[in-house]
């Protein structure tokens, strides 16, 4: 008898929920009932046709399990860039109750509003982008994007790999502009490399207006103007798209290495000192908010995904992909030796390709994701 499930979710338009959002798309591929708190994520234009349909008839209260996303408490509006927050519902958290409360988190950085006090509260909280060499409250598992159906279907059909055009993609900045640290590095030392195997296109798409497509149209406003048919086309007719994403930091201090990337001159001085110790530290780096939209795509649809050595650098996930086997990860202070790797062996790419699609595809797609998560409980 599978758990009666219900989603503690936010109706405003302008609030992302893509935590969410595979995981009901997995529950409905399982044939799993599960209700929601109000209407979300509009599957046509044209019909009043829901993921999330509002279930005014049944109670938090009386359910099994209740899953919130982290948005519901703290989001940035899409339109005005303002900061929303909400406290905790109260009620779903007395003592005695019968239902168990499971937190999504997708939130950007190490230390999210889930680290705070109240969020202890939660029996389960599902978090992306955790690191193993850093801590994190007890009560949090390695969760991860993963795949959502609409990412499925945006990379599939692409042609045969040797029939892809021979470029690595490298298009950060279509939807922010804000740095990320292993970006730059990999700019300066693995890109300029790279590109003398397989040329670089960095075409960025112009995100700013509407599609003209009604269904892409529809996906271009549920996701904050983050949706792109062009881009996912160019995504699956390419053999490589550059990955990184995150944050490099020092391997000290192990409890809380969001203290170097916020505080202004005071995080300057504090990771200078750390980078002194880390001299002294045979440990390597690690990265924090590693996590991207575009590895999953990536893998998705059939390219090489080029990150960072995802192991190395302490990343942690409920499975773990595979360094030369599902994607390629590059270690930033030897990037040489992937560029020599590659050139000894030019074939394997098309290998890598296809293992990485399939491995995403059976350990991180909707259904996968849904498993997973009744396992835990």
């Amino acid at each position: 008898m599978p758990p009666r499930i219900y989603f503690y979710n936010s109706g405003e338009p302008d609030n992302l929920q893509d935590d969410i959002i595979a995981l009901a798309e997995g529950f409905r591929a399982l044939g799993i009932p599960y209700h929601s708190r109000c209407n979300y994520w509009r599957l046509h234009p044209d019909r009043d046709d829901w993921l999330f349909t509002a279930s005014p008839d049944v109670s938090p209260l009386d359910c099994d399990v209740v899953v919130y996303p982290c948005t519901y408490f703290y989001w940035i509006a899409m339109g005005t860039f303002e900061l929303q927050e909400r406290p905790l519902p109260r009620e779903m958290f007395q003592t005695g109750r019968r239902h168990r409360n499971v937190l999504c988190d997708f939130l950007d950085g190490h230390r999210t509003i889930s680290w705070r006090p109240e969020f202890r509260s939660f029996d389960l909280i599902l978090r992306a982008k955790l690191n193993r060499r850093a801590w994190h409250p007890g009560n949090m598992q390695p969760w991860t994007l993963s795949l959502s159906n609409r990412v499925i279907e945006h990379t599939a059909g692409g042609p045969e790999f040797s029939q892809r055009r021979p470029v690595c993609l490298v298009n950060f900045g279509g939807s922010h502009p804000y740095p990320h640290g292993s970006r730059d590095r990999a700019e300066k030392c693995f890109h300029p490399l790279l590109e003398k195997f397989l040329p670089l296109d960095r075409t960025i798409d112009n995100l700013a207006g509407a599609p003209p497509d009604p269904v892409e149209r529809l996906l271009w406003e549920q996701t904050g103007h983050r949706f792109s048919a062009s881009y996912y086309a160019r995504v699956k007719s390419a053999q490589a798209v550059s990955c990184f994403c995150g944050e490099l930091v020092p391997p000290l201090p192990w409890r809380d290495p969001s203290t170097l990337l916020r505080g202004g001159n005071k995080a300057k001085l504090r990771r200078k000192l750390y980078r002194f110790l880390a001299a002294f530290d045979p440990r390597p780096e690690r990265i924090v908010q590693w996590d991207s939209f575009r590895f999953w795509e990536t893998l998705a649809a059939g390219s090489v995904a080029f990150h960072l050595d995802l192991d190395r650098y302490g990343v942690t996930l409920p499975v773990m992909p595979q360094n030369w086997v599902h994607y390629i990860g590059i270690d930033l202070d030897r990037p040489a030796a992937a560029i020599e790797r590659l050139r000894a062996d030019p074939d394997q790419l098309a290998t890598i390709a296809a293992n990485g699609r399939e491995w995403a595809l059976e350990h991180y797609s909707p259904r996968a994701t849904a498993t997973r998560f009744l396992s835990l409980l």
